[in-house]
């Protein structure tokens, strides 16, 4: 059986509970490993001193800043690659990688050196402690000035995605956490003979993680950079199809921004205690994470199969499953806030200000489920714009305005901003799906699966091939059915669309209207998604 049939046996057929539990696994794994790189992190850095905690907090935006670059470039470059891929130019797709490693360095320097100026002015804007301050430049220079290996680990692991290949990048985020988990306490303590480097210690671990992930994916990754006259064209598709990405995930490095600054009109301790919650988020975030990164490829590929049903089950699947599993934070965030914060902390004022904290944000867990699966199912079925408002909702209009407008009443209220967030962004979610279902694509679909009409290539001369472009009225079919008749060949007009639906399993009005239903806003995006590059094939 060869890949295609198997990709459509799997999410055209298999039971969705049993897709999920059989692909979500390794991408738990993997993400387990980065959530307790993050929370050991917090913990050796919280034993040492209790500024480093408030320091880790403020920096940690600026890193989610430098991710978002890097990542987001990286998105560039698989996207065009996949799309040279898409139409059989590999030497094309080997341009944009090679472009990449040079593209990459060039962005670290520039952030690198922007940030080693504005920190200081940075960390006293969201502090007055002098301790803090002080952590927070130490600490946010080294992993700034020294995240070159994190901007190509980025660029080559989206190339070596791009070729299909997942496990080195997985294999490497883990080698690179786990050099990071041992390399904290002991260069934060100064154990086995090492200097004792406090907070510079856990910022000089991180930065050695970063090289371990960079090196494992090096060389299967990194491509010889093309000639420099090809470099401007390339970097311009580069930053065309990575800049929406870059703009999505900046949304949450301001939003975290935002409420920081709004914290730090109260206390240090207040913004320690939002920095906590996000160390926690991400352990208990893993299961829901898992499931927004596994339904895509279910539901974009019986979206375009036209199997509404299924997208409809592999949606209220993964619902059901991320609340039964964050009612467990939910749980632990009602009943244990105060252990949970003790565990990075024997501050009593960060650990009373996070037990009323956790609570508020504990009710938000439920809703927060369909928060974040609404926008990667209409990402899945090519509602990019949905997908994009849904996030930038959330991030943008809600978090910072309402936290600015509930701060207003107390510290306390502030809390409220998460609950209330969740909801509305929730029944913005349920909104656009109601739309969805009533679109004539869904409602007029297939009750029972489509059989394709039977189709075959036919031997033609070899080396020949000749695709016609036209305009509407050109009269372009029977040309071509005229020409084909003069040379002796095959002429394919809908034939080739059925073969495509019959060979793929997709539906063959979703194949023949791929041109039609594309966005236009993130047109080229949408041509390299999996489903769509699996229909070309």
């Amino acid at each position: 059986m060869d890949h295609t049939s198997k990709e459509a046996q799997l999410f055209g057929q298999e039971k969705i509970p049993r897709i999920l539990l059989r692909i979500a696994p390794p991408v738990m794994l993997a993400q387990l490993i980065q959530a307790l790189y993050n929370i050991v992190d917090s913990l050796f850095v919280g034993r040492y001193a209790e500024s480093g905690l408030t320091a880790l907090s403020i920096i940690y935006p600026i890193q989610l800043l430098m991710v978002a670059l890097a990542v987001g470039t990286g998105v560039g470059i698989n996207t065009a690659m996949a799309a040279r891929f898409g139409v059989g130019k590999p030497k094309a797709a080997d341009e944009f990688a090679g472009v990449g490693t040079p593209l990459a360095g060039l962005l670290w320097l520039i952030f690198a050196g922007v940030c080693w100026c504005i920190l200081p002015a940075y960390a006293r804007i969201s502090s007055p402690s002098p301790e803090v301050v002080r952590d927070v430049i130490v600490y946010g220079r080294i992993v700034c000035v020294f995240s070159f290996c994190l901007f190509f680990e980025s660029i080559w692991t989206k190339v070596l995605q791009a070729n299909g290949d997942m496990k080195t990048p997985m294999i490497a985020q883990i080698l690179g956490a786990v050099t990071n988990i041992i390399l904290d306490p002991l260069l934060i303590f100064g154990l086995l003979g090492l200097p004792r480097m406090g907070i510079a210690g856990a910022a000089v671990a991180t930065v050695a993680g970063q090289v371990v992930a960079a090196l494992v994916v090096r060389k299967k990754g990194f491509r010889r950079p093309p000639a420099w006259k090809r470099y401007a064209g390339r970097i311009g598709e580069i930053f065309r199809l990575g800049i929406p990405n870059i703009l999505m995930q900046s949304a949450y490095t301001f939003y975290i921004l935002g409420l920081n600054l709004i914290l730090a009109g109260f206390s240090d301790q207040a913004v320690t205690a939002l920095g906590l919650y996000y160390k926690w988020q991400t352990f208990f975030f893993i299961p829901l994470s898992a499931m927004q990164t596994c339904i895509v490829p279910i539901v974009s590929f019986n979206y375009a199969a036209r199997k509404i049903h299924r997208c409809k089950e592999t949606l209220i699947t993964a619902i059901l499953f991320g609340m039964e599993l964050m009612a467990v934070g939910t749980l632990c965030f009602e009943t244990i806030p105060g252990p949970m914060l003790r565990v990075f902390t024997s501050d009593g004022q960060v650990v009373g200000i996070g037990r009323i904290g956790f609570r508020f944000i504990g009710v938000s867990f439920i809703p927060m489920v369909t928060s974040l699966v609404f926008p990667v199912f209409f990402q899945a079925v090519g509602a990019a714009l949905k997908s994009s408002l849904l996030t930038v909702v959330r991030t943008v209009v809600l978090f910072v305005p309402l936290g600015a407008f509930f701060s207003r009443f107390g510290l306390t209220w502030f809390w409220l901003t998460f609950p209330v967030t969740e909801t509305l962004t929730s029944l913005l979610g349920v909104w656009f799906y109601r739309r969805f279902l009533a679109h004539p694509y869904v409602v007029n679909a297939p009750l029972a699966d489509r059989e394709h009409p039977a189709a075959v290539l036919q031997p033609s001369r070899p080396g020949v091939i000749l695709t016609i472009a036209r305009q509407h009225g050109s009269s372009g079919k029977e040309i071509g059915r005229q020409l084909a008749r003069r040379l002796g060949i095959p002429f394919y007009y809908k034939e080739m669309t059925a073969l495509a639906a019959q060979e793929s399993g997709l539906d063959q009005e979703f194949v023949s209207q791929i041109n039609k239903n594309a966005p236009r806003v993130l047109y080229s995006l949408y041509l390299s998604t999996r489903v769509v590059r699996l229909a070309f094939q």
